[in-house]
């Protein structure tokens, strides 16, 4: 039965993961037609009617490589006050208006920067009076076409208010990524214990996140607003992607018990050789850090196939465990599907940059080891109250043997007074948590006898007045004793109320009633039945039917008559019978 509720939640859980990853495809299907973002607030899109040099219309997001110069008649439109707007990549322009040239951009880049310096967007008047506009496009890379998007005639604040907005999601997303990955840095650097409990390179996840939301930021307006040198964070971006492929891997070796040492070290002198290499053939003006983009998308695929071998042998050889598996195999899965995803909208759709659905998949991924973290931790938990639990008990009972060890004639006692208040208890109706407290109680609560004498507490013959008065202090004794056990208050309260009597007329207090706590008043009865039925060093011990009435004699004097029904109920039941 265990095993098929066992079974019924992994596939719960698989479910769950496939109806996620189904809707994160969906999504990336939905938003894979890269066109234009039109907004509300611009007054006309004028991607149409562009006239090349040649009078052929042209589409000025499906350009033919190299330099274009194509115009625009706007004698037809009301111009006044408004300004071309749109976004370059990669493009060298002029604009020109019916009186000349109004605008011409063309950065001038330092050389170990490369040729690229990314997206920007233009807000340019238009003077009053125009009656056409051109454009002389001149893409940075000879063999691309010139990337002209979102163009059209609007206010420019009203423009740009549409472009934070559409921005907004992509650096919200950027910006949780990062901060997620600071916090898994932050526990990993300063909560060893989280690491070396669950064996999991938090630090490599959280750089690996932090890495992944600063890339992605270069589809966002963060490269334009925040730092206005976009070629300087695109160059770091283009760093950054040669590197995390050693941080990934790392994270998923550690997730299967393993060091494999050679195989990181060698991930980490490739993505240094793929560094050094940017750097060296961009220096060079072999190539540019923009084409060598390739090689870096290429390690990460290779490291996250290397993590899927790694994860796969591990499951061979049974060295993860099921709930850390789950939560790595969904997350693997993720995280390929939406870098490649990204990899296809880089190369098919113009997406140049965007990491929309790798920080999906690592949001997914983080998802995922959130859940295993918090399941890891409630499992640990649980684990260390089992243990603590066992430990507790196995103490008491050690304990309950110094006590037995004072008098050879009653040598068990406590271990049977802790069984029979067990056994009440749980006829009672209390949980088996409280049950197992109730026994622990009933072990200890002759623990102040350790504190009377020998000689008095073994005296065969009849007790002074003064003996009998040391005998009753070891329920103080007992107090005394126990009192400072915070974790099991109650450990206290059964060894100095169990004397109390139902009437009023027990010691030490002379409680009756429900005054008197109801683990002694269990304790009590227990205790009562077990000195009848035991030998001791004056007297052998009752017979079974005559301790049992004495028991129910004293219902409602000496003791409960609540606890002795239950005592009552388990004789019908045969749990507390006559013995050898």
């Amino acid at each position: 039965m265990k095993k098929r509720t066992e079974l019924a939640h992994l596939s719960i859980a698989q479910a769950v993961c496939v109806l996620i990853l189904l809707l994160f495809v969906l999504l990336s299907v939905a938003s894979g037609n890269f066109k234009v973002n039109t907004d509300t607030t611009m007054l006309w899109d004028i991607n149409d009617g562009w006239i090349d040099e040649n009078g052929q219309v042209v589409d000025l997001y499906d350009l033919a490589p190299g330099k274009q110069s194509v115009t625009l008649d706007i004698s037809n439109k009301n111009v006044d006050g408004k300004a071309i707007c749109f976004k370059s990549i990669d493009t060298n322009f002029k604009v020109y208006a019916s009186n000349g040239m109004i605008y011409d951009y063309e950065p001038v880049m330092p050389r170990q920067l490369g040729a690229s310096y990314g997206m920007q967007y233009h807000t340019i008047a238009i003077p009053e009076g125009s009656s056409f506009l051109r454009l002389e496009l001149e893409p940075v890379f000879t063999n691309i076409s010139a990337a002209v998007n979102d163009i059209a005639i609007s206010e420019a604040g009203q423009y740009m208010t549409g472009v934070f907005k559409r921005n907004l999601f992509s650096f919200g997303q950027g910006s949780t990524t990062i901060i997620i990955g600071i916090l898994f840095v932050i526990a990993g650097v300063t909560g060893q214990i989280v690491m070396k409990s669950t064996g999991i390179d938090f630090i490599s996840f959280g750089i690996s996140c932090v890495m992944i939301g600063f890339i992605g930021f270069n589809d966002t307006l963060f490269l334009q607003v925040l730092t206005a040198r976009p070629d300087i964070v695109r160059v770091a971006e283009y760093l950054c992607l040669a590197l995390i492929p050693f941080p990934a891997l790392s994270f998923f070796s550690s997730t299967t018990g393993e060091s494999h040492p050679r195989l990181l070290s060698g991930m980490f002198a490739a993505c240094l050789l793929n560094v050094f290499l940017q750097i060296g053939l961009t220096l060079s003006g072999t190539s540019d850090y923009y084409h060598l983009v390739n090689i870096s998308q290429l390690m990460i695929l290779v490291s996250f196939l290397l993590s899927s071998i790694l994860v796969f042998r591990a499951v061979r050889r049974g060295q993860i465990k099921q709930t850390l598996l789950r939560s790595v195999e969904w997350g693997l899965f993720a995280c390929i599907l939406g870098a490649v995803i990204d990899m296809l909208r880089f190369h098919f759709m113009q997406s140049y940059g965007s990491l929309t659905f790798t920080r999906l998949g690592v949001l997914l991924f983080t998802a995922f080891m959130g859940i295993y973290l918090y399941r890891d931790h409630i499992d640990s938990l649980q684990k260390k109250q089992r243990e603590s639990a066992v430990f507790a008990s196995e103490i008491s009972e050690a304990f309950a043997k110094v006590i037995d060890m004072k008098d050879p004639y009653t040598n068990g006692h406590s271990v049977r007074v802790a069984k029979y208040t067990a056994l009440i208890a749980k006829e009672m109706g209390y949980d088996a948590e409280t049950v197992e407290k109730y026994y622990r109680i009933g072990l200890l609560h002759d623990v102040g006898k350790v504190g009377i004498p020998k000689a008095v507490l073994n005296k065969p013959g009849k007790l002074t007045d003064e003996e009998y008065d040391l005998i009753k202090s070891h329920t103080l004794k007992g107090y005394e004793v126990l009192k400072d056990i915070s974790i099991v208050p109650e450990l206290a309260v059964g060894a100095l109320g169990h004397h109390e009597r139902y009437d009023g007329n027990g010691y030490p207090n002379g409680l009756s009633g429900d005054a008197i706590p109801e683990v002694a008043r269990i304790i009590a009865v227990a205790d009562a039945f077990d000195a009848m039925y035991s030998d001791r060093q004056y007297r052998k011990r009752l017979d079974f039917d005559k301790a049992i009435s004495i028991i129910r004699e004293a219902s409602g004097t000496q003791l409960s008559p609540e606890v002795v029904d239950a005592f009552f109920r388990l004789v019908e039941k045969g749990e507390i019978k006559a013995t050898k």
